[in-house]
């Protein structure tokens, strides 16, 4: 029996695809951006790296599947985009997951090798998420109903629900189903050998197939009310609302947000291939191998966080005792990739400290439970005692040891540096010049330096 991690397991889907692209282009291919759901945590985006290197994959950037999005939607509208900003709602409704992303576009201007160039910018500025609602769930709902009524009219004694092959033939027809549903209002469903040879077939409505999905309909608010609390926004401030996934062709799904937008929906992106586009623009902007017009992509924290450490603290009867201090590191909603710099201003020799998410309160209770976000990494800072010891003897001030922290383009964070900073004042005495400069001298000592004299 063959154990395999779950690294190893991406890694043959990574390599996969990789030998899909280079039969289709016949090319070499080793450079990629990947795009992972914009829930993962730290440990999660490590895990994708482990496993593209594995695949012998050099990962240029992860990118959130909903900033791959926006980056799609905008590159394409580059002309429409100026200072002022454009607040857009992306709802994403996959397979297995569903997500609602506030996007806002931008002309920003930035110095590249002395020039400043205007380019256009999408921030995320919100987002809801729902990790388990999507068009699976749906399609698993149908499968069983199928199902349920193959047991009701077949002849066998054998029960389809216990039987792995029949549940996998009709759940490939409810996926078959639930496409054809979103465009006819009645299909008649069929399936050849479902168990012990029998066949089946049923006629499905729309409404029969709505019917079993009205508690799921009910889930698909949520998400687009989590992203406006993030930004802080009411959903007037929202220009424009886009529907993506192929979970947003059901017509259900459609009426719902169209109650809840209030407006014509627009549908002018490409629902299944637009993350996947926005990934291929990137990847040519970071790669060599392609020159593209900028567009800079600011994603959002979605999980926040703190730096705790423990400070000794002198109580007032002359003990001391024990603080755990916790200071906000990335809030919820700060955009990345960004660098920060945190300083330990009470801290004269060795001691450690913890990078860890900051209180999720804001999350539902399962939602804590499946996002598992627990401790980052813990820190030990040797050397410090030493160096205090050191500079002490020389009379300099000590302002503190600064820790340099690093969220990168893939929402990675990295503690990049640590240093002990230390001030040390220095008396020059000046010697005084024998006669004193008149004022007309110095006057023409000034004037000097502001005239020079051409020779032809």
């Amino acid at each position: 029996e063959t154990t395999y991690t779950i690294e190893e397991l991406v890694a043959q889907l990574l390599e996969y695809a990789r030998d899909l692209a280079v039969a289709h282009t016949d090319q070499r291919i080793k450079d990629c951006v990947i795009t992972v759901p914009p829930f993962f945590n730290q440990a999660e985006r490590r895990a994708i790296l482990t496993a593209a290197d594995m695949a012998g994959l050099k990962v240029l950037s992860l990118m959130s599947s909903n900033a791959a999005v926006a980056l799609n939607y905008g590159m394409f509208r580059r002309k429409e985009i100026n200072a002022t900003a454009q607040n857009i709602l992306f709802y994403d409704m996959g397979a297995s997951s569903t997500t609602a992303t506030i996007a806002s576009y931008q002309t920003i201007k930035t110095k590249d090798r002395g020039y400043t160039e205007t380019n256009p910018q999408v921030t995320v500025l919100g987002l809801g998420y729902d990790r388990s609602l999507g068009g699976l769930e749906m399609q698993l709902r149908l499968r069983d109903y199928l199902a349920k009524n193959f047991n009701e009219v077949k002849k066998t004694s054998n029960d389809v629900l216990e039987s792995p092959r029949g549940m996998a033939k009709l759940l490939k027809e409810a996926g078959r189903l639930a496409k054809v549903l979103s465009a006819n209002s009645d299909h008649l469903s069929q399936v050849e050998g479902v168990l012990d040879e029998e066949d089946f077939k049923l006629m499905v409505k729309r409404e029969e197939f709505e019917d079993l999905c009205l508690d799921v309909f009910e889930r698909i608010r949520a998400p687009i009310d989590a992203a406006l609390i993030s930004a802080g926004m009411d959903i007037s401030a929202i220009d424009q609302f886009i529907i993506v996934g192929g979970g947003t062709r059901i017509p259900r799904v459609q009426t719902v947000l169209q109650e809840i937008w209030g407006k014509e929906l627009g549908k002018n992106i490409n629902a299944d291939e637009a993350a996947a586009m926005g990934a291929v623009y990137r990847a040519a902007d970071l790669g060599q191998g392609f020159k593209v017009k900028k567009f800079h992509v600011k994603e959002a924290i979605v999980f926040p966080i703190e730096v705790d450490f423990e400070r000794q603290i002198e109580n007032e009867d002359g003990s001391t005792s024990t603080k755990v201090v916790k200071r906000s590191l990335f809030a919820l909603g700060n955009s990345y990739p960004q660098k920060k710099v945190m300083t330990f201003n009470k801290h004269v020799a060795d001691f450690n400290f913890s990078v860890n998410y900051a209180e999720n309160e804001y999350l539902p209770k399962l939602e804590v439970l499946a996002a598992n976000v627990e401790n980052i990494s813990h820190i030990v800072a040797s050397g410090v005692t030493a160096a205090f010891a050191k500079h002490n003897q020389e009379g300099s001030e000590p302002k503190g040891i600064k820790a340099h922290f690093n969220m990168d383009d893939s929402g990675v964070l990295t503690l990049a540096a640590m240093e002990a900073v230390f001030e040390k004042s220095i008396l020059v005495e000046e010697e005084k010049p024998e006669e004193e400069e008149s004022t007309l001298s110095k006057l023409g000592s000034t004037i000097s330096k502001l005239f020079f004299r051409v020779r032809r």
